[in-house]
């Protein structure tokens, strides 16, 4: 399975000290390049795991002038278009993006589209998390804006 992830799941889930889920959801993750100084800039609170986790792969876009385009086209940030041009480049299987904006330009390229709240369901749903409820909270409480429709949806999927 390939799987490319924007900076948002990593920083958000990294908060709360469940970045881990996401190899132990899909095993290996691949990020380009741009993610990866995003992540490393600043004091993302994933950049010391992020240095550290053999499962996650940096690859450059081939065609950056499309990461360009597209960042004209869309306002949205490097990170997002890069990953966006990547998982097209490869023919992901999921692209793990939050922002609606760019969600929306990746489902218009049909790409696959998972969030960091759906990480948490298929989590769940494998047995790797007895709730969703905690984290869902505990991301809340760091500043991940979840709308309270999508946080009670989410606990109705997740049984709680």
């Amino acid at each position: 399975m390939i799987v490319v992830s924007d900076t948002t799941p990593f920083s958000e889930l990294a908060k709360v000290r469940q970045m881990n889920l996401l190899r132990d959801v899909f095993g290996q993750v691949i990020i380009p390049q741009e993610v990866y100084v995003e992540v490393l800039a600043g004091t993302h609170p994933a950049a010391t795991a992020v240095l550290s986790a053999t499962w996650i792969e940096v690859l450059s876009v081939r065609d950056s002038q499309k990461v360009s385009a597209l960042r004209a086209a869309t306002k949205l940030g490097l990170g997002e278009c890069a990953a966006i041009i990547l998982a097209s480049e490869l023919g992901a299987d999921r692209i793990v993006i939050d922002d609606l904006g760019a969600r929306r330009v990746a489902l218009s390229r049909n790409l696959p589209v998972i969030g960091t709240v759906g990480i948490l369901l298929l989590a769940k749903q494998q047995g790797l998390i007895p709730n969703v409820k905690e984290i869902l909270d505990n991301l809340r409480v760091q500043g991940k804006r979840i709308s309270e429709r999508l946080y009670q949806d989410t606990l109705v999927v997740a049984g709680e």
